[in-house]
């Protein structure tokens, strides 16, 4: 079962994997957003109003799903949008709820677009350094990592629930990640676990460095996974999916971004495994053996008394 399947198997209400295309593989997915028909509404009055100052527009897909969309000005600009389709996919492919974003033509124009939330509250709603949310977070951190996505905020978190009322995050938000950088963008720092940034007046996560004290590899295990198991030929294949028809050359492009995306991979999984111990090694699990060692020894001395 791959992590797609287990976030599935986790939400388990139907309806919601559905709507964000957990039934379908990640590459069905790429080849279904490439033959996605949207039709613009004549009446805006589903934008939500955070979305309305931003200028977005709705539209509907064959389903009757209504999607954000927003104009694109240039043909750079569509090859931009087009490689954040990539992290969303990347996200599908590691079992990471995400809102699906896309770019695309709609009337011969090009616009982005982002399948709309339903029943959501913001995350600020909730305390979202307590469990189930900072755990979902911590794991988040590695994606963004990997993005270069360094402006993360409350705001770029949705929380919905499933038919049990159980709440599930979903990531939103794909404009501030570079997937064509061929430079590592985000680096950790080697004395203890942290990140240097390029953009320094940015966010990378709702988190801060402390937040991620005493805790052990298996806590980050299922997503490191998640991503070491994307092949090199994976990963470009997704990208040409992606970028064909959106730059003059595009298997030269879908073989530069895979690469980089794959240095960037193995960085971060190699920081994480470097940074973090294994759980018998931590602190607290030998506190715990200290402890159990000094329990047996005062019950062999209350024997001997």
């Amino acid at each position: 079962m791959d992590s797609r399947e287990q976030l599935s198997q986790e939400i388990g209400d139907p309806a919601i994997i559905r709507y964000y295309y957990l039934d379908r593989t990640t590459k069905e997915l790429a080849v279904f957003l490439n033959n996605l028909r949207l039709t613009l509404l004549s009446t805006q009055d589903e934008v939500p109003f955070n979305a309305q100052v931003k200028s977005y527009l709705a539209a509907r897909d064959e389903e009757n799903h209504l999607w954000l969309i927003k104009p694109v000005l240039s043909k750079e600009e569509m090859l931009f949008h087009r490689s954040c389709e990539l992290a969303y996919l990347l996200d599908h492919r590691t079992g990471t709820l995400a809102a699906p974003t896309t770019a695309l033509y709609i009337e011969g124009k090009p616009y982005r677009a982002t399948k709309a939330v339903q029943k959501f509250m913001q995350i600020s709603s909730y305390d979202y350094l307590e469990e189930p949310f900072i755990s979902i977070l911590r794991l988040d951190l590695i994606n963004r990592w990997i993005y270069f996505d360094e402006d993360r905020n409350p705001n770029n978190y949705l929380v919905i629930t499933n038919a049990k009322n159980r709440p599930f995050i979903v990531a939103i938000d794909y404009d501030k990640a570079d997937m064509l950088a061929e430079h590592m963008k985000i680096t950790g720092t080697p004395e203890k676990f942290g990140w240097i940034r390029t953009e320094k007046t940015r966010f990378l996560t709702l988190l801060r460095p402390d937040n991620f004290e005493h805790l052990s590899i298996e806590d980050f295990s299922c997503r490191l996974s998640a991503f070491e198991s994307i092949t090199f030929e994976e990963l470009r294949d997704l990208a040409l999916i992606v970028f064909d028809g959106f730059c003059d050359n595009s298997v030269a492009q879908a073989e530069s971004v895979a690469r980089h995306l794959i240095e960037r991979r193995d960085y971060v999984l190699s920081y994480f495994r470097t940074m973090f111990k294994p759980r018998c090694e931590t602190p607290a699990c030998q506190d715990d053996e200290y402890a159990a060692l000094g329990k047996s020894f005062l019950d062999m001395h209350k024997r001997k008394l």
